[in-house]
């Protein structure tokens, strides 16, 4: 199977683009953009089938420099999806901060502005990797740069004003690029964002301890407690079996299945919450449940299979990422310390070369004092109870911004479901920065937007949890 094959097959949550003759309701004319988009320099755009109603679907490849200090040296090409709407409406310039698994799905934001959108594939993801790859050049501003190039290509046909947005990585690379390029865009929208400052940063443990209800978040650390003292062998016995499912089997070269296993228990706290939240607690099983039941729920919270080597694929460039420039949680588990057997040795291959050399949190401070000192127009979106917002931004003297936090909201907290006075003031400046009046989603909507963000796998977080600075 090639490496695109692989990559759809992996992630299963792509946006469906239906067969080759589908056309979305309402779509658009693109007599004339095609042509236009083409004569871009270094740019090749293919109108392509969806379903996404009152859009257009065209995919860019835009060629970039390894290295933009070096625009005569090597070169490779960027995936990026277009959702075409009208040339005069705004334009969402959205990254996951990983592959492009957005595709041809409008975000929240595209949706409550009637915009256009680009999502941006980051360099060194999926399709989007020079070959062969100088990871060196895998930088934060590296990155930003493409995104200016592609920003600045497309306001030569766009007129409507431009806002970047992400979700957790993506509003990282959101925040990156306002910072290299801060007059690029209107706005920009991060949604649950961290900033880490170490490698590992110890804020996050400590605001751990503070997460949902404390008899929810004890019944979690007993279970994860119970399954490596007591119930490890059937678990790994269950996982095994999952693997050689003839249907659909798992491979664990990279990281091997035992410290794989352990590794998503080490991680079911952090998934729980992260992910699920406290509507959840009432599903959380008792210690004493059968080994199917804790099974079945660490399968649906901080799932085995996502350490085998499709998705570890997916995510090495993070994990390169997480070890030069952008620093990690310390989402130590010390009621488990106790009970783990593997160390950062066993989870190691899954690192695409070689350990680069972390940067002390150099990058990192440099972002934060921008964002505080210099930073405008941002408009930052929380939820109270995930894990992350241990590692939020702070605005210090940001100008025309906001920081947003829906109470008990988990990872996938978003504009839409912030309390109505939190939702108006958010609005009020979506308007302000692109001239048009945003549109209150419906329930049904505001549950399609969701942010699909993708799950690091446990085993790279419990490699990065288990460094000392």
């Amino acid at each position: 199977m090639s490496r695109v094959l692989a990559l759809l097959a992996a992630v299963g949550a792509f946006a469906a683009c239906g067969d080759n003759t589908q056309v979305a309701p309402d779509a658009p004319s693109t007599a004339g953009l095609l042509n236009q988009l083409n004569a871009l320099p270094g740019v090749r755009a293919e109108e392509m089938p969806t379903d996404a109603a009152g859009f257009s679907y065209i995919v860019l490849h835009f060629q970039q420099p390894v290295d933009h200090d070096n625009p005569t040296g090597p070169t490779f090409e960027q995936e990026v999806s277009l959702l075409h709407a009208d040339i005069g409406a705004p334009m969402i310039v959205h990254t996951s901060g990983y592959w492009d698994y957005y595709r041809d799905s409008p975000v929240e934001l595209t949706r409550m502005l009637s915009a256009n959108q680009i999502s941006i594939e980051h360099r060194y993801f999926a399709e989007s990797r020079p070959n062969p790859a100088d990871w060196t050049k895998l930088t934060i501003k590296q990155m930003a740069t493409d995104e200016h190039a592609i920003i600045a290509a497309l306001q030569t046909i766009y007129t409507g004003k431009f806002i970047t947005t992400g979700g957790s990585k993506g509003g990282m690379t959101a925040i990156y690029h306002r910072r290299f390029f801060p007059d690029d865009v209107a706005g920009t929208v991060p949604y649950v964002a961290p900033i880490s400052f170490g490698a590992p940063d110890n804020r996050y443990t400590a605001f751990l301890d503070t997460i949902g209800p404390p008899a929810c978040r004890q019944s979690v650390r007993d279970l994860a407690t119970v399954m490596l003292r007591d119930r490890r062998a059937a678990l790994e016995a269950k996982a095994t079996a999952q693997a050689q499912d003839p249907d659909q089997p798992h491979s664990y070269t990279r990281i091997p299945l035992r410290p794989a296993v352990e590794s998503s228990i080490v991680s079911l706290e952090w998934a729980f919450w992260q992910y699920y939240g406290v509507n959840f607690c009432a599903s959380v099983p008792a210690v004493t449940d059968t080994d199917d039941k804790l099974w079945q729920f660490l399968d649906e919270i901080s799932p085995v299979t996502d350490n085998d080597d499709t998705q570890i694929a997916l995510f090495d460039a993070y994990y390169y990422q997480a070890y030069f420039q952008l620093g990690y949680p310390d989402s130590a588990t010390p009621y488990l310390d106790a009970f783990t057997m593997f160390t950062d040795a066993d989870y190691a291959a899954a690192l695409p070369t070689a350990e680069p050399p972390y940067d002390g949190g150099v990058a990192m401070h440099d972002i934060d004092d921008w964002v505080k000192s210099q930073g405008s127009r941002l408009l930052f979106i929380y939820g109270q109870w995930d894990p992350w917002t241990g590692g939020k931004f702070d605005l210090g003297q940001a100008t025309d911004s906001l920081l947003l936090v829906k109470a008990t909201g988990t990872h996938g907290s978003s504009i839409s479901r912030l309390s109505t006075t939190d939702r108006d003031a958010a609005f009020a400046k979506l308007a302000a920065w692109t001239g048009v009046t945003p549109q209150l989603l419906t329930n049904a909507t505001a549950r399609e937007v969701e942010p699909r963000l993708p799950r690091v796998p446990p085993a790279i977080v419990r490699a990065l949890s288990s460094r000392h600075e």
